[in-house]
């Protein structure tokens, strides 16, 4: 025990440093405390090992190497946090793995200040010292008895099984690493085909060739209920800069998301699926289609790259000829505001490609709500109206509508900056699905299990240039029944690509367009099952 001891007070004299660090420079919180944790335990798991070695030599050796490596991967984690307060996850590391050696300086230069650069001299100043630190104690550890090196096994494994129970395994770097590499390995095998085939296996392609400069925006929210727009009558001013200019939007009033979740609504929103043939997701995507037809693409998102509810729109996005994601945090607690896409928007608007695509993935108004716009958009604070009266109503619908100004502005910026370059384009806007906002439920947010019809109901818009406007006969019906699985058509159509796989009838904006069963989560009329109740 006192050999033990020994080792493991030089591995907890690191874990209290970057602790106390964290203290300094980070509000304290749950997640703090329970990192501690695991990196004490992880600590004292590493310790064990050394009762396993009967020669001296080798002890020695493991010794250096795991103490270097936990130094490592404590200073990479405090650093991560102190930066983003944020841990790793899947997503960052899929992120730095697929981040070239410029780009790593580039994050460097900008990144590294003197807080960092103190304790990464305090963390390696006592690495080095306990390293070189004459009297080690490994000669101590003498063998033991088989029965004895059963209990270090069953402590060792008793140990890991106690980190991994407590979901503290979590927090663990070298974990994350290893089933981040395992994922990114599946992840791009997966993602190859999207990746190398670009153009898809569309039959027939053909848009007219013409020399005219065109730049199209398709801005994809999130967790946005029309409900809660000033342009769609609601109560409060959440939407004063699109109500400006609300002259120049078409604005469809009863279009729907097939899904209440992000993952079921794009991947149909984007592709040749939907509810009548949902297989046909894999049968090829309208960033492919794009492509085939000339144009350059691009893809940039505020929404982490690798997770449950992002791995399968990555697979989509990938297919675009440019992407940049812009988080690596799970969506719920990331902090990245949607100003952040606009600087690399206003790049691509620079650059000298004549016909351009951009997609722009918005965090848009996920929860936290308080979380989506900066504290200046902080308007709304008084009582709102809701039959559900409770102060954690009121606040949740308070930040949410303020969420919902910050996100006005956004969508904003985007039209604006596009119509200073006075060429062809046009600006379409939708939310992948709606939320729940204390209005027909006792709830604030999104589930399938739950049938709520803000849930489904979503905004739907068109800004076209006066270019285009020129050139183009939308065929325009604001009360028009549609679901969003047909993006895929109305896209097309908008863009002038056609295809054996593009059905105009299935496009909102085309005059032969026919309303059609709209049925959600597969199963469910969304128009006679909301009629009933």
């Amino acid at each position: 025990m006192k050999v033990f001891n020994t080792f493991f007070l030089k591995y907890l004299v690191l874990t209290v440093l970057v602790f106390v660090f964290d203290l300094v420079f980070n509000p304290f919180n749950l997640f703090s405390f329970f990192n501690f944790i695991e990196n004490v335990a992880f600590g004292a798991t590493l310790v064990i090992p050394i009762f396993f070695f009967s020669s001296s030599f080798l002890k020695t050796i493991y010794f250096k190497l795991s103490y270097i490596f936990f130094a490592i991967c404590l200073y990479a984690e405090t650093v991560y946090y102190y930066l983003f307060k944020a841990y790793f996850s899947p997503s960052s590391i899929f992120v730095t793995l697929d981040t070239n050696t410029s780009e790593s300086k580039e994050f460097l230069s900008f990144y590294v200040d003197t807080p960092i650069v103190i304790l990464g001299v305090l963390l390696l100043s006592i690495t080095v010292f306990f390293l070189f630190k004459r009297r080690l104690f490994l000669k101590t550890i003498k063998a033991k008895s088989k029965s004895y090196k059963l209990k270090i096994v069953a402590l060792f494994l008793l140990a890991i099984v106690a980190i991994r129970q407590t979901r503290l395994i979590n927090f663990n770097l070298p974990y994350l690493i290893l089933i981040s590499i395992v994922d990114y390995s599946i992840e791009a095998k997966k993602l190859g085909d999207y990746q190398k085939n670009k153009e898809g296996n569309f039959k027939d392609v053909f848009r007219e060739a013409k020399n005219d400069e065109e730049v199209y925006v398709v801005l994809i929210g999130e967790s946005t209920t029309r409900s809660h727009m000033g342009i769609y009558n609601y109560h409060r001013e959440t939407t004063p800069r699109l109500d400006s200019i609300k002259k120049d939007l078409l604005i469809y009033e009863n279009v729907i998301s097939p899904h209440a979740y992000s993952v079921g609504a794009l991947t149909k929103i984007l592709t040749l699926g939907n509810y009548e043939n949902p297989k046909r997701t894999v049968e090829g995507s309208i960033v492919q289609l794009i492509n085939s037809a000339g144009f350059e693409t691009y893809w940039v998102s505020n929404q982490r790259p690798i997770g449950a509810f992002e791995s399968l729109i990555t697979k989509i996005s990938l297919s675009s000829n440019n992407h940049k994601f812009l988080t690596t945090t799970v969506a719920g607690n990331s902090k990245v505001l949607d100003d952040a896409l606009l600087e690399p928007y206003k790049e691509i608007l620079k650059n000298k490609s004549r016909k351009k695509v951009i997609f722009l993935h918005m965090m848009g108004t996920h929860h936290h709500y308080e979380n989506r716009y900066p504290r200046h958009y902080n308007k709304f604070k008084d009582a709102p109206k809701t039959k559900f009266k409770s102060q954690d109503s009121f606040e949740k619908i308070n930040h949410y509508d303020n969420a919902i100004l910050y996100n006005d502005f956004i969508i904003s910026e985007v039209i604006k900056s596009l119509d200073s370059l006075a060429v062809k384009s046009f600006v379409l806007y939708f939310s992948d699905h709606g939320e729940e906002m204390y209005s027909n439920i006792n709830m604030a947010g999104h589930n399938e299990d739950i049938y709520s019809k803000q849930m489904f109901d979503i905004p739907f818009f068109l800004w076209q240039s006066k270019k285009y406007k020129a050139e183009e006969n939308i065929s325009f019906e604001k009360n028009r029944k549609y679901m969003t699985d047909d993006v895929f058509h109305s896209l097309a159509n908008l863009l002038n690509i056609s295809a054996r796989e593009v059905d105009t009838t299935r496009s909102i904006f085309n005059k032969n367009f026919k309303e059609r069963t709209r049925v959600i989560k597969d199963t469910i009329n969304y128009d006679t099952y909301f009629e009933g109740l």
